[in-house]
This record gives C-alpha cells, sequence and structure tokens, in this order.
C-alpha cells in the first residue's frame, strides 16, 4: 500500500454522487505543479465527512490531501503514455494563500534599523548584516 500526501489544485469542481447502495461519495481532480513545469494529475475519491468537505469546494482551490495512492499509466489522446495517482481521502485540508503586501506596502526597514530578509542574497552578501 502506498500513502501519500499531495498538495496542489482543484480541476473542475468536485462531483457529489451515490453509489448502487445509497451511499453518497465525491470525486474530484488535484493538479500537482513540479518545479520544471510538469504537473502530476491525481483522481480523488472520498467518503462520508471528506466527501462533505470535498463537496463544499470550488474549482482551482488549493488543497492539501492524504490517503491510501494507487499508480496509474495510460496513454493520452496523442497517444503517448501519461501517468497520475488515484487517491482514497483520509484528511483534507482546503488551503488559502496568504494575501501578499503590495510592493508600496512592504516595510522598508524593521524597529531596529534592519532590512527585512530578501531571499535572493546570496549567501557571500549575508555576512554584511
Amino acid at each position: 500500500m502506498i500513502r501519500a500526501l499531495l498538495t496542489g489544485s482543484l480541476y473542475g469542481d468536485p462531483v457529489v454522487r451515490t453509489s448502487q447502495a445509497g451511499k453518497s461519495f465525491c470525486t474530484a481532480k488535484v493538479r500537482a505543479d513540479g518545479k520544471d513545469g510538469s504537473a502530476v494529475w491525481c483522481s480523488l475519491i472520498a467518503f462520508g465527512e471528506q466527501a462533505a468537505r470535498l463537496a463544499m469546494l470550488k474549482a482551482n482551490s488549493p488543497v492539501s490531501v492524504s490517503g491510501k495512492a494507487e499508480l496509474q499509466a495510460w496513454a493520452n489522446k496523442a497517444g503517448e503514455p501519461a501517468a497520475g495517482l488515484s487517491l482514497v481521502v483520509d484528511e483534507l485540508a482546503a488551503l488559502k494563500a496568504k494575501p501578499r503586501p503590495k510592493e508600496d506596502q512592504r516595510p522598508q526597514s524593521d524597529a531596529c534599523g534592519q532590512r527585512p530578509f530578501s531571499p535572493s542574497l546570496e549567501l557571500d552578501e549575508l555576512e554584511t548584516y
């Protein structure tokens, strides 16, 4: 068994369905972007409380899910090999992006007169602070 934790964005709205036994469940797709521009697609299925929580979300909502995963392989419309995951959701967290301050609202210095951290600094430049 593979357990996975995946963070990405919902592709389309989740769909609530009903099984032949009359139990409701929810399906959705998540796209997790890689650093190199690639993406991993994951098909989700959720039951019970997690299904209700998933159903409340909308397309493009950022989400983090964990659960039992299974690797899938198929040929896309162009006949090229493609891969993805199917995941049975155990845990679901709707994420909210922290708003970034506008350029003119960023502090120029803190109470001690030091400049705020800049991730673009090289390690050699840190010695000057």
